[in-house]
């Protein structure tokens, strides 16, 4: 099916043609992210190499944020539709390879081979919509991207545990061969479109290597300072002068080049580059909630895993609901900037409010709070995704989609890294032996704390009400941030 370059779908047809190929292929993307957050133990017991078994997960995350803007580069040069099913291909099949991994070695460079596919599945998807789509109707299917994301993220860990518990780990991998199938059935629907000649592709191998370079080592930095690098190491700091040579390098280089992949001309303006900053605090926050307040509700408040999973539902039903109603009045009034501003700010209010209350308030409180963090963080990518796009024109949607998927994946490395930072110095400097305690409990289980007298379980509630103060303070820091910026932002003209 082949479709004019300059022809648009009405909402009703691209509701039936494009929609559903895509949002399979984003829940897939979105939910590997974070689907092995539970099954993790139990691979290592089975496949051995307990020290590296995070490298299945960081191997993943790293490999879709490097594919992401190259996918929306390549979609841009040789349309959309093509690269998402070769997207596809190559994460069904990578899917298998995981499944069927003998070792840990090979599930790692299975699950990196997989990341080369997810990544793409996420920037295509939404620069499908935008491609098909009229500007003023891109907000209500933002809304429902966002609520995909939403749900299939913090959705993964409580599936994987499922999984994991009543089939096998591997069932993990396995069923995404059918899903990937039918993702692949139905974004054969999706009409075809030719981008415009260009003249003969060159491709920008250079631009690739020096992109690869900095963001692993940016990714690499966040995710180990203060652990694999000890902040005041010499190897963390040549890390971090490394990428920013390598950035800047990477600047000077992508403004000359006639194919970049990074569309530094793109973050030029300020739409973009404002929008970006944005997505940088939402992921942040997001990641850094969704991460570790299971952890804190298993061992600062006695929950098991499964429950403390099942307590993510609030902020993962308010985000949501946020998002789908978010785009809709996008769509309907025309409105896209004050979206964002107003749910930065109420997620500002909501995480002062809980850093606050939590040495006080009742699990239902802390659970209100959340849902309302949730309420705010659904409201801001459906906006910036129309605000983006629209600056972009469709020529470059791909490029435009790819940086906003970048900077999420920087925006959550940065909130996780931060949240880790405290937890590990607050509990690290802590006198009362708590520390010691929390170790043993994050490595057998909250089922430790069964062992631990009650007099230590009141000093580990203590400690941690203390460290989780400072953390939801801190995150109201970046959504107070997040606020500030989206105020900036100028306002998409349809």
């Amino acid at each position: 099916m082949t479709a004019e370059w300059d022809r648009e779908l009405s909402v009703r047809e691209a509701f039936r043609q494009v929609f559903p190929g895509v949002m399979v292929a984003m829940f897939l993307a979105a939910a590997d992210q974070t689907i092995l957050a539970s099954a993790l133990p139990t691979i290592a017991s089975h496949l051995g190499g307990f020290e590296y078994v995070s490298w299945v997960v960081v191997a993943y995350l790293l490999a879709a944020t490097i594919a992401a803007p190259l996918y929306g580069h390549l979609g841009d040069r040789f349309g959309r539709k093509t690269m998402l099913m070769i997207a596809l291909a190559v994460f069904t099949v990578a899917s298998i390879g995981c499944a069927a991994a003998p070792t840990l070695f090979a599930l790692v460079v299975a699950r990196a081979v997989q990341g080369m596919g997810g990544g793409g599945l996420m920037t295509l998807a939404q620069a499908l919509i935008g491609e098909h789509v009229p500007p003023r109707d891109r907000g209500r299917f933002q809304g429902y991207f966002a609520g995909v994301f939403a749900l299939a993220s913090t959705s993964g860990p409580i599936l994987g545990a499922y999984l994991t518990e009543h089939v096998t780990w591997r069932s993990i991998f396995a069923i995404n061969l059918p899903l990937g199938l039918l993702a692949g059935y139905l974004a054969r629907r999706i009409p075809s479109m030719t981008p415009p000649r260009r003249g003969a592709y060159k491709p920008d191998v250079v631009g690739m290597l020096l992109f690869c370079v900095a963001t692993l080592g940016l990714l690499f930095a966040f995710s180990s300072a203060g652990h694999a690098l000890p902040f005041d190491s010499w190897g963390l700091y040549g890390l971090i002068a490394l990428v920013v040579v390598a950035y800047g390098a990477l600047y000077q280089w992508e403004t000359r080049s006639d194919h970049p992949i990074i569309p530094v001309r793109l973050l030029r303006r300020p739409e973009i580059l404002r929008a970006d900053a944005v997505v940088v605090c939402f992921a942040a926050t997001l990641f850094a909630t969704v991460l570790y307040l299971p952890l804190y509700l298993q061992i600062g408040r006695g929950l098991g895993i499964g429950t403390s999973g099942t307590l993510l539902l609030p902020i993962t039903l308010s985000m949501v609901t946020g998002a789908t109603v978010t785009g809709k009045l996008v769509s309907r009034t025309g409105k896209v900037t004050i979206f964002p501003i107003a749910g930065l700010t109420l997620a500002t209010v909501a995480l002062i409010a809980l850093g606050a209350t939590i040495s006080m308030a009742p699990t239902s409180i802390v659970l209100l709070l959340t849902a309302l963090i949730g309420i705010g963080l659904g409201m801001i990518m459906p906006a910036m995704q129309v605000a983006v796009q629209q600056a972009a024109g469709r020529e470059s949607l791909g490029a435009a989609i790819g940086s906003m998927s970048l900077c999420r994946s920087i925006g959550g490395a940065i909130g996780v890294a931060i949240v880790g930072a405290i937890v590990y110095l607050a509990l690290g400097r802590s006198h009362s032996g708590v520390g010691a305690i929390i170790a043993r409990v994050m490595e057998e289980g909250p089922d430790y704390l069964s062992k631990v007298s009650a007099s230590d379980r009141n000093a580990i509630g203590v400690e941690l009400d203390r460290t989780f103060r400072i953390v939801f303070l801190s995150v109201a820091v970046i959504t107070g941030i997040g606020t500030f910026v989206a105020t900036t932002v100028p306002k998409p003209k349809f």
